[in-house]
């Protein structure tokens, strides 16, 4: 069985960069979730927020990695409207069978941090070893480090140092 497998939705980035360093600092497989349509410009960020305000699915591509495969399974979306994103609603309805040990973060601009991971772990039908919320300009200005660090280790992941000229 692997050890870790970080699943994310991101539409900025912002989710994205955070994956991504906790998967390298982690040694763990990273997966994207493939959002079918486009949520490029304005259009695409108040379709964004409607479907998170009214608790809608979003169509995703088919996962590359089987969550059932790992020990710990990571889950993170940006907030939006205060909600989870409708891709990782979507994630979430389709493998919650899976997970063994749950670890969640979020992003977000404002608030609402606390009660979108509340409703991640509801939703996954089982309570998160390991919580995170992150402000996007924290992320941005590269001030999330200890508090990525401390996440893993609340998840007993080891961290592997970062390459040389990376925090």
């Amino acid at each position: 069985m692997k050890l870790c497998l970080i699943v994310y939705y991101s539409r900025s980035g912002v989710t994205a960069k955070v994956a991504s360093a906790l998967a390298q600092a982690c040694g763990a497989d990273l997966e994207r979730i493939e959002d079918l349509r486009p949520r490029s410009g304005a259009a695409g960020y108040l379709r964004s927020a409607w479907e998170a305000l009214r608790g809608r699915p979003a169509q995703i591509a088919p996962p590359r990695h089987r969550p059932g495969d790992y020990h710990v399974v990571v889950l993170g979306t940006p907030v939006w409207a205060g909600h989870m994103s409708a891709p990782i609603r979507s994630y979430i309805a389709q493998q919650r069978g899976q997970f063994r040990q749950l670890g969640l973060f979020c992003t977000m601009g404002g608030s609402g941090g606390p009660g979108v991971l509340a409703a991640m772990a509801a939703l996954c039908g089982k309570p998160a070893a390991a919580t995170l919320c992150l402000r996007q300009r924290d992320v941005l200005n590269g001030m999330d480090q200890a508090a990525l660090a401390g996440f893993a280790r609340s998840l007993g992941l080891g961290t592997h140092p970062a390459p040389a000229g990376q925090a």
